[in-house]
Order: structure tokens, then C-alpha cells, then sequence
């Protein structure tokens, strides 16, 4: 066997690892009209992103011991995501996390990719948005985007990272929230996002206002999958919430919380709605927020 075939086998191997070692898929996007594109009428006829619905066999009778308040919030570490997803305009929420490149987001991961193996185009954040328009920060441009491979693989992780094209770092203008904190089972939280409906009260669930519920969360094994954990809640955050962050400690010094989870998916057995956030793997995000 002379050198070119071996280099050529060699190359081939080398490739097929990177296939099934990879953990995360990325894509960048050219961004140069993307601003123009999104027209405040585009902005305020985007569809709300339903989150994923999986069946449950359990009652989670439990889930209507634990209180909520909610209200309008107007915070500029949370936004509005717009983007093009199979051929329509569509809306979830997302919010700014600390990262040392200070230009990284996170949303849910199917915000991102669809069933059918299509990438968002035409991404933008709009942090801050309130009462239907963007705040004076304007409408981010989204460059590029990290999937975790089991999301895309196995439909689980549904969360990603987004980075922004921002001249400086955006989350000194916006703050953020940390994470790589895992707090004890139950806990309580607040759950950002902008919801066109569902339960969250005193929310005008317009889908123009960011609104937040507090209450507690448990954390429990998901029954279709029985080895992944996620965080629940007794309730449905509502479409156009997708990817809206689940924040303990609110008020820690430098920081407006520790980021936990995104909303992904929701469920409903006997009239009872549950919500649900997946546990986050650290080492995962990590991986994800190392931009090339």
C-alpha cells in the first residue's frame, strides 16, 4: 500500500471520529441584511415557538401545592429571538449568560434546529424588548449557533448557544446571568419569557412584554427517556417562552442569577400542565460557548 492511500485512509478515520465524537454542531450565518429584514410589522406577525410536548404517564398531583407570583418585568439580560424556521418568521426567548467573550446567549435548542434538520436563519436578538418594540439596544445580529449533537441526535438538551455579533461586549450592557450552579431539588426560581399564552397570571401574554413566575421547582427523572433529569414546574409558560431562562438567586453580587435551564417542553396529564427545563451538563455548555 504506497502513502497516498494511506494518507487517504488516514484522513477518512480521522473524519469518521469527528462524526461520532462530536458533541456539538455549529453554524454561522451571513448576517449583512439581516436588521433590514426584520421590520417592526415582520417583528410583531412572528409565530411563538410551542414548546415540545411529550406525554406523561404520571399525575404530578403534587405540582398544585407549589405557589407562583408573576408580573411584567422589563430586564435587558432577557429578549426576544427572531429568526426564519421553515419558511416562516418565528419568536422564542433567549437571554445573555456570562462567558469571557461577553457575546453569548442561550435559548432552546429546537428554537434553533427543526425535526427536519434545518438551521434558523435570519436570527436576531432583541434584548429588552418591552411593550412591542426593541429597547434602546436595538436589534442584535445573531452570527453563529452551537447545537449540543444529543438534541439533534436524540431530541434531549434541548438548549444552545447563540453568538452575537456586538461591537464590545453586549452583556456589560445587558448583564447576565451565571451558571455551573446546581442547587439541592427542590428550589425556588423565576422563569423568564414571552408568552403569547398559558398560565402565568397578571401577565398580558401578548407576546410584547417579558414577563416572570416564581414559585419552586423539583428535579426528576423524565419518564420517556428514565436516565435524564430535568427541573419542573406545575404550570404552561405559554408559546414564544421557549428558551426564556429558569434563574435561582436572583440578586447574587456581579450577577442577576445562576441560570439552571431554558423552557423546553411541556406536558399534560388530567387537565395537569407541567413545564419542564433540562438539567444542564456543564461540561456540554462549556463545549458550547467555545466559539472557534
Amino acid at each position: 500500500m504506497n502513502k497516498k492511500h494511506i494518507t487517504h485512509i488516514l484522513i477518512f478515520l480521522i473524519i469518521i471520529k469527528n462524526v461520532f465524537t462530536q458533541s456539538i454542531f455549529s453554524k454561522t450565518h451571513n448576517v449583512e441584511n439581516v436588521i433590514d429584514y426584520w421590520t417592526q410589522e415582520k417583528m410583531l406577525n412572528a409565530i411563538p415557538m410551542f414548546s415540545s410536548i411529550e406525554e406523561s404517564t404520571s399525575n404530578n398531583e403534587n405540582g398544585r401545592l407549589l405557589t407562583s407570583v408573576s408580573y411584567s418585568v422589563h430586564l435587558l439580560t432577557v429578549g426576544k429571538l427572531f429568526f426564519t424556521l421553515s419558511g416562516k418568521a418565528r419568536v422564542c426567548t433567549a437571554s445573555v449568560i456570562d462567558t469571557s467573550d461577553g457575546n453569548t446567549g442561550i435559548t432552546a435548542a429546537h428554537c434553533l434546529y427543526s425535526k427536519e434538520g434545518e438551521y434558523s436563519t435570519n436570527v436576531i436578538f432583541a434584548p429588552g424588548y418591552n411593550n412591542g418594540k426593541p429597547s434602546a439596544l436595538g436589534k442584535i445580529r445573531v452570527i453563529g449557533l452551537n447545537v449540543p449533537k444529543s438534541f439533534i441526535k436524540w431530541r434531549v438538551d434541548d438548549y444552545a448557544v447563540i453568538k452575537f455579533d456586538y461591537p464590545g461586549k453586549l452583556q456589560l450592557q445587558t448583564g447576565s446571568f451565571a451558571w455551573g450552579l446546581t442547587p439541592p431539588s427542590p428550589v425556588s426560581i423565576a422563569i423568564f419569557g414571552y408568552p403569547y399564552n398559558g398560565a402565568i397570571v397578571n401577565c398580558p401574554k401578548d407576546g410584547k412584554n417579558c414577563c416572570v413566575w416564581r414559585g419552586y421547582s423539583t428535579l426528576e427523572f423524565l419518564e420517556f427517556t428514565k436516565s435524564t433529569l430535568a427541573w419542573r414546574v406545575p404550570l404552561n409558560i405559554g408559546s414564544g417562552a421557549s428558551g426564556g431562562p429558569w434563574v435561582i438567586k436572583n440578586n447574587p453580587p456581579n450577577y442577576l442569577g445562576y441560570l439552571i435551564g431554558v423552557t423546553a417542553f411541556h406536558n399534560r396529564k388530567k387537565g395537569i400542565y407541567n413545564e419542564y427545563a433540562y438539567a444542564m451538563n456543564f461540561t456540554l455548555i462549556r463545549t458550547l460557548i467555545g466559539w472557534p
